[in-house]
């Protein structure tokens, strides 16, 4: 008998627990937006329609100013986090908004959480498990 691969789905969101500067977990979990999640997919078309009409426009695809590339990621990255449980500042447990998102992803200091956030996002296997049996 050969094996179902529709036993293997793409998931709209994960849990990602961030770790820490030496690689350990922290407790602290992300819930992150999946490339099939409807906030993900409208982003990603988005950014396709607003490359195609620059290059219809120009005839050339045009970079973004690096300033706006960044403040684009800030952006994305705010939108495919979906939540999170177990992050305390020293005023005590955060609760999560679209706002404190942004702020921590926009605050020079936490690049190491957004990189991190970023890279987890472009895993795809985090977005993928098995529902059934072969």
């Amino acid at each position: 008998m050969g094996f179902n691969l529709k036993s293997i789905k793409t998931v709209q969101t994960f849990d990602y627990e961030v770790k820490d500067e030496q690689g350990n977990p922290t407790g602290v979990i992300f819930t992150l937006a999946g490339p099939n999640h409807p906030i993900r997919k409208a982003a990603q078309m988005a950014a396709n329609r607003k490359l195609i009409a620059s290059a219809r426009k120009t005839g050339r695809v045009e970079l973004p100013d690096p300033e706006d590339s960044e403040a684009q990621r800030v952006k994305d990255l705010t939108a495919f986090t979906l939540g999170w449980r177990g992050y305390a500042d020293e005023s005590g447990e955060v609760a999560f908004t679209p706002e404190a998102a942004s702020a921590l992803y926009g605050d020079p200091e936490l690049l190491w959480l957004s990189n991190q956030i970023d890279a987890a996002l472009g895993e795809q296997d985090r977005f993928t498990k098995r529902v059934g049996t072969n």
